[in-house]
């Protein structure tokens, strides 16, 4: 750990050297449901307030603005680097492989963050999840990857779903839409239909801000997991005429305990520490 330091310390301060190449950086991921590695067609019991067990059938996420934290409390961005799974800031995360009930998927997975950052100690990491606005309202058949995902899209006017959880009960008799779905995205944009681009944020934009102090990306990973998220969700039951699970809308009573966990503010409910997403 001393030699460590010294590294880091080293790096800072030749950091303000001009010409340094900035030092490579991978932040890796995984998913989890209730603390087991998330795999399609595992079993995960003991979720929701019910206990419900279900069966994972998708597990993707977007993430933009990734930052490493100084001890002072700066933000220095982190380039990454273009691939298919990176593309101007933004990157998705995939841990489906297309297997068993993941028929939504695809086989390639990504886990794990790429890019370089300027030379320097850091003591934390930050993210947004999400796609910027000037990003989330496009055609999807004409992005580049991986923004070209229609699995990953709602519509012009809403933009991409930013995350997508799914789950569904493999036991017990649950009332209405036969799965219950974690689906994060902006809502309340305006726009002429909902296949016309917003000409202004929306009203929602639901970007979820995380940061993880202490985070060292040499040595940690960071963890995502819904079952803190839904667990005052009763995930055998779907309010009535509403889309299986919590996709974010305004008046689905199944978001009522769910993003707020979210680290998000929904109708009169206030924002409370996200609980999606940790450090380990």
């Amino acid at each position: 750990m001393e030699s460590r330091m010294k590294k880091l310390a080293i790096l800072a301060a030749c950091a303000a050297t001009p010409g340094l190449a900035d030092m490579p950086v991978t932040i890796n991921f995984a998913a989890e449901i209730a603390g087991q590695p998330f795999a399609c067609g595992t079993p995960y019991a003991g979720l929701g307030s019910t206990g419900a067990e279900v069966q994972g059938t998708d597990f993707r996420l977007y993430v933009s603005d990734v930052a490493m934290v100084a001890a002072d409390g700066t933000r220095v961005p982190v380039a990454l680097s273009e691939t298919d799974w990176q593309h101007a800031g933004v990157a998705l995360l995939d841990f489906e492989d297309g297997s068993a009930g993941c028929a939504n998927g695809t086989t390639p997975l990504n886990t794990a963050l790429t890019g370089t950052v300027a030379a320097a100690e850091y003591t934390g990491l930050s993210f947004k999840v999400g796609v910027p606005f000037e990003m989330n309202h496009g055609d999807p058949t004409m992005a580049p990857s991986p923004l070209n995902l229609t699995a990953m899209f709602w519509n012009w006017r809403g933009g991409y779903k930013f995350v997508r959880i799914d789950m569904v009960p493999t036991a017990g008799k649950q009332e209405g839409p036969k799965g219950w779905f974690l689906h994060l995205g902006s809502t309340m944009c305006d726009s002429a239909g909902k296949t016309d681009a917003p000409a202004s944020p929306c009203a929602n934009p639901n970007l979820m801000e995380v940061t993880l102090d202490g985070f060292d990306p040499a040595t940690g990973t960071v963890v995502i997991d819904p079952a803190p998220v839904v667990a005052e969700a009763d995930l055998l039951v779907n309010a009535p005429e509403t889309s299986p699970g919590c996709m974010s809308f305004p008046g689905d009573a199944d978001c009522t305990t769910v993003m707020a966990r979210l680290g998000l503010p929904y109708g009169d409910i206030p924002a409370a520490a996200q609980m999606l997403i940790r450090a380990r």
